[in-house]
């Protein structure tokens, strides 16, 4: 896990702060972050298990064996789902493991018209479709009698965000750490919200660190270096992220 605090501090170090002024305010930075980490997902998706560094990416966003109760083979989805990887699982009337085939709308139509090709206990289908009440995603198992479905799957990345205060003589922000322990404003700062600080435990952090390990800061800062230069009138930062930008998306 990345701190968000680590990430903003190592960006301003990058931007040059004694040149450059704080040129990326948390504000912007929570922005970015939530673009830049959102990118860098997708990428490792469309890579998804390619090589061993995929593989260890994304394997604390892996839920494994997470059973579905099915109602007339109907199933709600977790509410972090992003994915399904692997094969779902059922068990049959011998509690025999058996692997569910995925099939679109068109195909479980004509195969189920079929009697040698219609699901069994043996041989069960699914699709993923449709949502709840809640207007979370289903799984939609058949045959219906199956009680239960057990699935991997990829859960959705947290959006990083840093939360903060602001002392009022200095102008200096201070940073709330990732916990849902009461935490307090100092006097004379300010919440970012405008609340003024009274010393007392009062403010719950919303600060959200970010799901990659320490083999993605490079990368994470590279493009936020990036972000913030395009904004910049400086042609040899832009370059020089252009650069790193480029000699990460080749690796």
């Amino acid at each position: 896990m990345l701190l968000c605090e680590d990430v903003y501090q190592l960006l301003l170090d990058e931007l040059r702060v004694d040149e450059r002024g704080l040129s990326c305010e948390v504000d912007e930075f929570n922005r970015l972050a939530r673009l830049v980490n959102q990118e860098i997902y997708t990428d490792k998706i469309r890579k998804f298990e390619e090589d061993i560094e995929n593989i260890d990416a994304l394997g604390e966003l892996k839920i494994h064996n997470y059973d579905i109760p099915l109602i007339t083979g109907v199933g709600t989805l977790p509410t972090d789902y992003s994915r399904i990887i692997g094969s779902p699982r059922t068990l049959d009337g011998d509690s025999v493991t058996r692997y569910a085939d995925l099939v679109t709308a068109f195909e479980h139509g004509a195969r189920e018209e079929d009697y040698l090709t219609k699901a069994t206990l043996t041989y069960p289908t699914f699709m993923i479709g449709g949502v709840n009440a809640d207007s979370h995603m289903q799984i939609r198992v058949t045959p219906s009698t199956i009680t239960d479905i057990w699935i991997d799957y990829i859960k959705e990345l947290s959006v990083p965000f840093l939360d903060y205060y602001i002392n009022d003589t200095t102008l200096v922000y201070g940073f709330f750490s990732e916990t849902g322990d009461l935490q307090s404003v100092p006097v004379g700062s300010t919440y970012r919200d405008g609340t003024a600080g009274t010393g007392v435990a009062t403010i719950t952090s919303l600060t959200n660190n970010f799901d990659w390990g320490e083999d993605e800061l490079s990368l994470l800062i590279t493009k936020l270096v990036n972000r913030v230069a395009k904004q910049l009138p400086d042609e040899l930062l832009l370059q020089a992220s252009n650069r790193e930008q480029d000699k990460s998306d080749a690796q």
